[in-house]
């Protein structure tokens, strides 16, 4: 590299201050060990940064004594760098206050990229000047190498002994509680019936719920959003369907009772009015924002990376998956396009550690009827297998839920027949199957729910026409 643009591909102020950060404070500390191990380019710093790469994933604490201490064992039989306890206290003193290293890591990432596409500009030199490789064969592999450049996450060793580390803190996080608030840090819908089966969405699960058009699958994302953000989380809505006009008026007639068609056009009596009023000043600080636009991974990412900065981020929900782009298959059928989106949001949630729910389209085979032995038409339940214009999201997703609304003759039972009356004809809701046909993290099974479509708010049946529970 040029000597003359080395400040553009390697900041050593912003390393030491990323640095500094870490060891002042243990929330950041927690954040910068995720950053890649490449992130660092001055060989001081990388040092310090593997350091506390190491004592994080130990579960110890990260200070300047720590690291110093770890620091002397390595350099007892290496050749020692300039590093020492008065290095590490240089570091923090270019520290104004912890919080600031959220905004050198662009800084950080922005030389990390040059210093990438420098790397592939010289490798690609070479390969332009080898005679006995084909220009076609070059600009293809230029294609695959900036490719993976962007996904830029190398393939790493985990040793068992690491993985009993980070797999019994996770048993431990799993079943601890917040002492004041009694949060098990899991995400619900506010569907007792769902939430039990499910035990809740932890981070890293990535969830599809499928559906046909106007079935509820909308309404069961805002759901999880609505019930996350006014519960101290954050989540972001990606809604490719709705402007975020059209998704707070179906959050304010859940929340404030105001039926959606009076919200949306219908006269407005004082009660009505003062309500609305009331549950927008509740729903002013909840935790809650969208996105319309983010119509790619990298876009979703982006904004997910953007929250995530200033305050943390808790759950994503995207309406809904075939409305998104891809980036790198564009060329290819929708088949292949929607299988690389659908990785891509699987790898997203596991980066994040949040879950992440993606509403999918069923096709009309779902729906279709047929006649039964005798001869009456009838209609299967959808499965995952419907999901149009991919079979992946089955395979990638960890769990998989299906809305399902049926007839009154596909009820099971003359008891559930009465049901379904009483929720259609006195209440003036639709009977919901909601039908949880993956589940890695626990069973599978069926549930059914009275939808609220004025309000947009389910009801457990509490059993009362399900179906014999699927193991």
């Amino acid at each position: 590299m040029s000597t003359t643009n080395d400040n553009l591909f390697v900041n050593a102020s912003a390393e030491k201050a990323v640095l500094g950060a870490a060891m002042l404070d243990a929330d950041a500390a927690k954040h910068i060990a995720r950053l890649p191990a490449d992130i660092m380019r001055d060989a001081a710093t990388a040092l310090v940064f593997d350091i506390i790469k190491a004592l994080q994933t130990a579960g110890q604490h990260v200070d300047v004594v720590t690291v110093s201490a770890e620091l002397d064992k390595r350099q007892i039989e290496a050749q020692p760098l300039a590093v020492d306890m008065s290095y590490l206290i240089d570091c923090t003193r270019g520290v104004p206050a912890p919080s600031i290293y959220t905004e050198y890591i662009p800084i950080l990432e922005e030389c990390r990229k040059r210093r990438t596409l420098y790397e592939l500009g010289t490798q690609l030199r070479d390969q332009i000047s080898n005679g006995a490789r084909e220009p076609d064969e070059v600009r293809q592999w230029a294609a695959r190498a900036i490719k993976e450049s962007a996904q830029s996450d190398n393939a790493a060793l985990i040793p068992l002994s690491d993985a009993l580390v980070r797999t019994y803190a996770q048993i431990e996080e799993d079943h601890t509680k917040d002492e004041e608030t009694g949060d098990d840090g899991r995400i619900y819908s506010g569907i007792t019936s769902l939430d039990e089966k499910l035990g809740g969405l932890k981070g890293g699960l990535y969830v599809a719920i499928g559906a046909r058009p106007g079935v509820g699958k909308s309404a069961l994302a805002l759901r999880y959003c609505a019930q996350a953000a006014t519960n101290k989380r954050r989540a972001l809505l990606v809604s490719l369907e709705m402007d975020e006009i059209q998704i707070t008026q179906r959050l304010l007639a859940d929340f404030s009772g105001v039926p959606l068609k009076a919200i949306t056009g219908d006269p407005l009596d004082d009660d009505a009015n003062l309500r609305l009023g009331n549950t927008m000043l509740g729903l002013s600080a909840a935790g809650l924002w969208y996105s319309t636009t983010a119509n790619t991974v990298e876009k979703i990412a982006e904004a997910a990376y953007q929250l995530y900065e200033k305050g943390g981020l808790d759950l994503i929900a995207i309406d809904y998956l075939q409305l998104m782009d891809a980036t790198y298959s564009k060329k290819n059928g929708r088949q292949e396009q929607i299988s690389e989106i659908s990785r891509g949001l699987r790898k997203l949630a596991a980066e994040l550690k949040i879950p992440i729910l993606v509403l999918t389209q069923l096709n009309r085979e779902s729906v279709k009827a047929f006649k039964d032995e005798n001869g009456k038409p009838v209609r299967r339940e959808p499965s995952m297998s419907d999901a149009r214009e991919s079979g992946s999201i089955e395979q990638d997703a960890n769990i998989f839920i299906l809305l399902h609304q049926p007839t009154k003759d596909e009820m099971p039972s003359d008891h559930a027949k009465k049901i379904y009356e009483k929720v259609t004809n006195e209440r003036g809701m639709r009977v919901l199957k909601i039908l949880i046909e993956k589940n890695r993290q626990g069973k599978c099974g069926r549930l059914d729910v009275a939808f609220d479509g004025d309000h947009m708010r389910f009801y457990p049946l509490n059993g009362k026409t399900e179906e014999k529970e699927e193991e």
